[in-house]
């Protein structure tokens, strides 16, 4: 059937290469549009991939979300090493970034936003 959406289809398998280049991208901080663009993706491939990386029934959106954590895991790290050698900028940063984390997380416990 021509107009069968992804949904009903089989669910696609990734190559480790994908998979591992995808999260490369993921952890950098890049949104599932802007690594189908690098990775070259394009009509229903780029659909597809797409579909997969939002369906949180899929591995693939596992995998991605856990990269993009590393990423932020990374991000603080190296701030929290500025901040620890006497940056006052990145000491603030750190503050600011701590703070909007414990925001972010009470909301999110307290109304599911």
């Amino acid at each position: 059937m021509a107009n069968e959406t992804p949904e009903k289809e089989a669910r696609r398998e990734y190559s480790e290469d994908f998979i591992s280049q995808a999260k490369d991208y993921a952890v950098l901080g890049l949104q599932p549009p802007q690594i189908a663009e690098r990775m070259g993706l394009e009509g229903k491939e780029r659909e597809n991939f797409l579909f997969d990386c939002t369906n949180k029934l899929h591995p693939l959106h596992l995998l991605l979300n856990i990269a993009y954590h590393h990423g932020e895991a990374d991000v603080d790290a190296a701030l929290i090493t500025i901040a620890c050698s006497g940056d006052v900028d990145a000491m603030e940063l750190a503050i600011k970034k701590r703070e909007q984390d414990r925001y972010l997380t009470l909301r999110k416990n307290l109304f599911g936003i």
